[in-house]
């Protein structure tokens, strides 16, 4: 998660409850909370809004599957199921051919 492992996130944490101090924190955790419920939330209509918009023929559609890199690589292996067929048939038919020493 942004290149930041659990150990630098735990001395964050423990440095933000020291800066917090006793008294706030129960309020700033709740607070902390709400506010990642909230951005879970909006993350989840927005999700469902690009679905509904979409229309019926994505409703499959998973969100994870935008991902520049996933999509490229889907497509890229729909490419290959397709070629491979054509490219078994050169390839056989390349290794069946004969040349035909009158044409060299």
């Amino acid at each position: 998660m942004f290149g930041i492992g659990f150990e630098k996130l735990f001395v964050l944490a423990v440095f933000g409850a020291i800066l917090v101090g006793p008294d706030r924190l129960p309020k700033a955790a709740a607070d902390l909370a709400r506010f990642i419920a909230k951005i879970r939330s909006l993350g989840q209509q927005a999700a469902g809004e690009l679905k509904d918009q979409l229309g019926p023929e994505f409703s499959n559609l998973n969100t994870a599957d935008l991902n520049p890199k996933k999509f490229i690589q889907n497509n890229l292996d729909e490419i290959s199921k397709s070629i491979d067929p054509i490219a078994q048939d050169v390839k056989r038919t390349i290794k069946e051919s004969k040349i035909d020493p009158d044409l060299l």
